[in-house]
């Protein structure tokens, strides 16, 4: 894979930095607000600052949009790198072992534009990594959606973190939740649409309108080239900018039947 051995440096190095930190026993510091007025921690920014010095060292010149800091310019590459540092923060600070980290390499400002996408689970060090055209691997094994067809026999990933903004939400999703054979919240997004790409759940369901493109850059192309569906709520392949970064809702999935019997749950 062409961008292989570059977003797997990446990962490491966000990896160890990360790990680094929250070994070190330092309270939880809040720094701030991001760019989407969420707030933000040390550990955000160390993920970050880890990503960044490994863009400049080894693109030398890129255009990089991050969570955090928004749009950074290195020179006047071609390059466009989307990222979000640390996918999961409350999990990540809180000891709850579920975080990640999301890469995208694309040769334009849209989503279908992303040529390559990386997301490492930063507490098994597990890799998932795709290239247009090329599949996705796990660990450098091929990826392959699940055949699974009926909510009935589906294992449902999901977002339910309101933040307190979206009353009924979960009242709306409720017949889903209820058909699935087996629902998961885990906490970081990007990670739970990689494990619609290994088969290891069927869906990945985010209605909010809270996800945002640096979330799911690298994850759709995880998905897409695993023989998934990464879809918006009307059913058409989602699209969306990643430069300015925009919301998204979504539903990604191994096979378009159950995202029509979704549809149907939702009426």
């Amino acid at each position: 894979m062409r961008y292989r051995s570059f977003l797997e440096s990446c990962l490491r190095a966000c990896r160890e930095s990360v790990l680094s930190f929250l070994s070190s026993g330092i309270s939880p510091t809040p720094a701030g607000l991001n760019q989407f007025g969420d707030m933000t921690y040390e550990v955000d920014l160390i993920a970050e600052r880890a990503l960044l010095n490994k863009i400049s060292t080894e693109l030398g010149s890129a255009t990089v949009v991050s969570e955090e800091s928004g749009v950074i310019n290195f020179g006047s590459g071609d390059n466009l790198i989307v990222l979000d540092p640390l996918d999961g923060s409350t999990n990540a600070l809180r000891g709850y072992p579920c975080f990640s980290t999301s890469i995208a390499i694309a040769e334009g400002e849209r989503l279908s534009e992303v040529l390559a996408g990386g997301v490492m689970n930063l507490v098994t060090g597990d890799i998932f990594m795709a290239e247009r055209g090329r599949g996705s691997y796990l660990n450098g094994k091929r990826l392959k959606t699940s055949k699974t067809s009926r909510m009935q026999d589906a294992v449902l990933a999901l977002d339910l973190n309101t933040k307190g903004k979206l009353p009924g939400y979960i009242r709306k999703i409720s017949k889903v939740l209820e058909k699935a054979q087996h629902v998961r919240f885990l906490g970081t997004d990007a990670l739970e649409m990689c494990l619609v790409a290994s088969g290891a759940a069927d869906v990945f369901l985010d209605l909010r309108g809270f996800l945002r493109s640096t979330d799911i850059a690298a994850s759709t192309v995880i998905v897409r080239e695993a023989g998934g569906l990464v879809l918006s709520p009307d059913g058409t392949n989602l699209e969306t900018t990643l430069n300015p970064p925009s919301r998204v809702r979504l539903v990604a999935c191994s096979k378009r039947k159950l995202f029509e019997e979704i549809t149907l749950l939702l009426e």
